[in-house]
């Protein structure tokens, strides 16, 4: 069995303290003190820090530091967008290359959705949220498709954090119901159907979006 390198472990590790919330957006993060946070040596996490600038999730600003996104408005915005049509392309091929097992992958995504749901485990559903949009990308077949839309998941599982924290339950209903249709439809194989599933569930996040920002 393939043993993680350094720099693997602590990549994984420091992305998942920033999508877990553990650092405000916008902060400022000091590779010396991540490095001691998680007990490894400053080599595996600057080149961990290395690769979450290229993810897109930590900017250097050169003679200032290291700070965590904070997306403007604008931005997030046009994210939403292309991701609305990107979305739209990855339920379509995915309906065209449907499988009996790809379907089962889809209903085990939703049941596991469920079961996090009814014990209240938010954070869950939060990464099975983004697990079914990522499910659906891989059974297009599509793999710079795929590769987009995780780097999108990545960026609006950060961003979204705050919002969620809001009437958690309520959303997280909506996202399940809206996830169902989505699924509906792929199972169908009615396109016109799945792609307004998938435009009503990117318009509500946007609308969660922008209320947690007024």
């Amino acid at each position: 069995m393939k043993h993680k390198s350094l720099n693997e472990t602590a990549y994984e590790i420091i992305r998942d303290k920033i999508l877990k919330g553990e650092f405000a957006l916008g902060s400022r993060l000091r590779e010396d003190l991540l490095a001691e946070e998680i007990s490894m040596s400053r080599t595996p996490v600057r080149e961990a820090i290395n690769r979450l600038v290229a993810d897109g999730l930590i900017i250097n600003h050169v003679r200032k530091g290291l700070y965590l996104i904070q997306p403007e408005d604008r931005e997030i915005e046009e994210y939403i967008d292309i991701r609305n049509a990107l979305e739209k392309l990855a339920v379509e091929t995915c309906i065209g290359n449907l499988t009996e097992e790809h379907g089962a992958e889809i209903r085990g995504n939703l049941e596991k959705f469920k079961a996090a749901f009814d014990r209240g485990d938010y954070d869950k559903c939060n990464v099975l949220d983004a697990d079914f949009h990522e499910t659906i990308a891989r059974i297009s077949g599509n793999k710079k498709l795929l590769k987009l839309l995780k780097e999108f998941s990545v960026f609006f599982q950060l961003v979204r954090r705050a919002e969620k924290r809001t009437h958690p339950r309520e959303k997280n209903e909506q996202t399940f119901n809206e996830h169902s249709a989505i699924a509906k439809a792929i199972f169908e194989r009615d396109l016109e159907a799945a792609r307004r599933a998938v435009t009503v569930n990117i318009e509500t996040m946007r609308t969660n979006l922008r209320l947690n920002a007024e």
